[in-house]
């Protein structure tokens, strides 16, 4: 479980690397505002740059795409809605999308104890959000 290990050991509780991430993940999916000359963007710990709506969207998308890497968008959208609570009520219907596909992956159980816990908590947030 080597993505596991690097999400416990690189990322998580380490409000930095949290950053790092979330900025890294808005570069690739499309969310930055403005095009980077170098990965100097990933510092910014005020997570400014780029859209959380879009980055939001995109790693919905991509958690329905590619199974094989639940964890680290468990964790990267556990860390998004943690850091933009109002997510959910921006993008009602993302968030809808997300919270199905949530239940079904926790009634599932076939993830790890990381994911299932943030996961949780996610899903908990989006939950408290439906109107």
């Amino acid at each position: 479980m080597p993505l596991l290990d690097f999400i416990d050991r690189s990322i998580a509780d380490d409000d930095a690397a949290e950053a790092a991430n979330l900025n890294y993940w808005a570069y690739w999916m499309g969310a930055l505002r403005e095009p980077q000359p170098d990965d100097a963007f990933m510092a910014d710990r005020g997570l400014t740059g780029w859209d959380p709506a879009t980055l939001l969207r995109g790693l919905v998308q991509g958690f329905h795409e590619s199974p094989g890497y639940v964890d680290l968008y468990a964790h990267s959208m556990w860390a998004l809605l943690t850091a933009h609570t109002w997510l959910p009520q921006a993008s009602p219907a993302v968030a809808r999308a997300l919270a199905e596909r949530i239940a079904r992956i926790l009634d599932d159980g076939l993830i790890s104890a990381r994911a299932r816990r943030e996961l949780g908590a996610v899903h908990y947030v989006l939950r408290d959000h439906q109107h």
